[in-house]
């Protein structure tokens, strides 16, 4: 098992941290952008909201009433208060709204990044995220090729059941080899069968501390069904997956609402490479 890093918070940690938004909502604040109860609607039932979907899964206790003083009936604040029980886990996220040419022409964007030989004529390919058509550009992509190189470095994550997918082509059907932890208890996903193979491979995954999520999850799941060495520096350390509240129409609020485990990994504090990674690459 890999060893946990070393000042690496516990899941239930009751530390406040800064709040990693994508865009910053100060500029809103400092703009005038105060949502309905700026044009004099009272925004308590979504609140009331935000509060009822947010707080069972805070690991530390989130009064009302502090979110009610700090905020009034201010809808972000209060999203950014519930926030701060989650210690740095949870964000806040602005929504996209596509127009309607983005909604009729679905844009699919490359899963792969740099492909190219390396040192000792091995093949890299770098898999950036876990897109719609991974799996296909993924195999389409290895070819032939004897052993691979799979660069993680630059993947933050993505769709949980994409990620499984890819991990077919190296592993084969695997079951129990994921657990997932949340109110609902613990129940065990599997990696699916595959058409396709590449269990064949000499296979190394290079990660790095930008390495997140479900590609630290594949990574974890390649060394221990896939028999692939993990080379690199230690991952990031997102072990669980988010559930999305709506704060207004253009926000969101997303908290960690289940945990991720995989059996005879570490996941918690980042995972830990076998090795690091030659200069060479």
């Amino acid at each position: 098992m890999s060893a946990r890093r070393p000042g690496a918070r516990p899941w239930s940690a009751p530390s406040i941290t800064a709040i990693r938004f994508r865009r910053p909502i100060a500029l809103l604040v400092a703009a005038g952008f105060f949502g309905p109860a700026a044009a004099g609607v009272s925004a308590g039932p979504a609140i009331d909201r935000l509060y009822s979907a947010a707080a069972p899964y805070a690991p530390d206790r989130l009064a009302r009433a502090e979110v009610d003083r700090r905020c009034g009936d201010d809808v972000r604040c209060a999203a950014e208060v519930i926030a701060e029980a989650f210690a740095g886990r949870a964000l806040i996220e602005a929504v996209d709204h596509p127009d309607s040419d983005s909604i009729r022409l679905v844009k699919t964007e490359p899963s792969l990044g740099r492909v190219g030989p390396v040192a000792e004529g091995r093949l890299m390919v770098a898999l950036d995220r876990f897109g719609r058509n991974a799996v296909h550009e993924l195999r389409a992509a290895v070819g032939d090729a004897p052993s691979l190189i799979l660069d993680l470095r630059a993947n933050r994550g993505g769709a949980l059941e994409r990620m499984l997918r890819v991990a077919a082509l190296f592993t084969g059907p695997i079951e129990a080899a994921l657990g997932v932890s949340g109110r609902a208890g613990r129940r065990m996903l599997a990696i699916p069968s595959s058409r396709d193979s590449l269990a064949a491979l000499r296979l190394t995954v290079l990660v790095g501390r930008h390495t997140a999520s479900s590609a630290e999850m594949l990574a974890a799941l390649l060394r221990r069904h896939g028999n692939a060495e993990i080379v690199g520096e230690t991952t990031f350390g997102k072990d669980y997956l988010y559930r999305v509240i709506p704060v207004d129409h253009d926000w969101r609020l997303l908290v960690p609402a289940e945990r991720i485990d995989i059996p005879g990994e570490t996941l918690a504090g980042g995972l830990t490479p076998d090795r690091a990674a030659p200069r060479t690459w």
